[in-house]
């Protein structure tokens, strides 16, 4: 058995412990990392909600996820778990430039805010789009990944976060990323066509669930054009 194991949620009704792997953007990233250093690990879903289990939240008292567990030690926050494996896995090559961990960081927060206000024409779409925008022109002036030729841990956060915004404002807002951003259109499908991504991916009606109970949305908001 692996000395790295990965907490992080489980499909829901699956039980806890489960194999069931969960939806969550934050958990992915661990997952991302681990499987592009080829470090063998174990992975284990935790239901969310009030009834953790007692040996979980003994070590690890927030009952938040992911946590990995690296022999007895239990790391909870998915920066955290980043800068250890970079630290002490792959000798500093995951880092992010320190002039490139920003970009995109807005997106994810702006998303969570619209999709929870239940409002199509909130001010949050028009924010949305412009951080868009300005992902597609960091791409376009220093891609194909954020900082340059190979991907680092700033994409392994971004990807799954994106994804979740894709899929979720697609089907409750009918809205789409603009096709015209093309060198953010090339960067989803080469992350999401990476190996690791393959590997770790859940599918969409997982997303739209896992929305659709943490701010109780409908079925569908609104149909919005585009």
């Amino acid at each position: 058995m692996s000395d790295l194991e990965v907490f992080g949620k489980a499909v829901p009704g699956t039980g806890s412990p489960s194999k069931e792997r969960g939806d969550c953007p934050f958990t992915q990233r661990v997952f991302l990392e681990l499987e592009e250093l080829g470090l063998p690990y174990t992975a284990t879903y935790i239901q969310e909600g009030p009834n953790k289990p007692h040996w979980f939240m003994v070590k690890n008292p927030s009952g938040l996820m992911p946590v990995l567990r690296v022999g007895e030690t239990w790391i909870q926050d998915s920066d955290k778990i980043a800068e250890y494996l970079d630290k002490h896995y792959a000798g500093n090559t995951l880092k992010t430039p320190v002039e490139f961990r920003d970009v995109g960081g807005k997106i994810f927060p702006i998303f969570t805010k619209w999709l929870q206000s239940k409002d199509p024409g909130s001010t949050c779409r028009d924010e949305f789009v412009e951080e868009l925008v300005g992902l597609d022109r960091h791409l376009q002036n220093h891609g194909p990944y954020i900082a340059g030729e190979r991907p680092t841990d700033s994409d392994f956060a971004l990807a799954p976060k994106l994804r979740h915004a894709r899929v979720a404002l697609a089907h409750f807002m009918d809205f789409r990323f603009p096709q015209e951003l093309g060198a953010l259109q090339n960067y989803m499908n080469r992350m999401e066509s990476r190996e690791s991504f393959e590997k770790t991916n859940y599918p969409d009606e997982m997303i739209i669930q896992g929305w659709r109970t943490k701010f109780q949305l409908p079925e569908k908001i609104a149909n919005v054009p585009n």
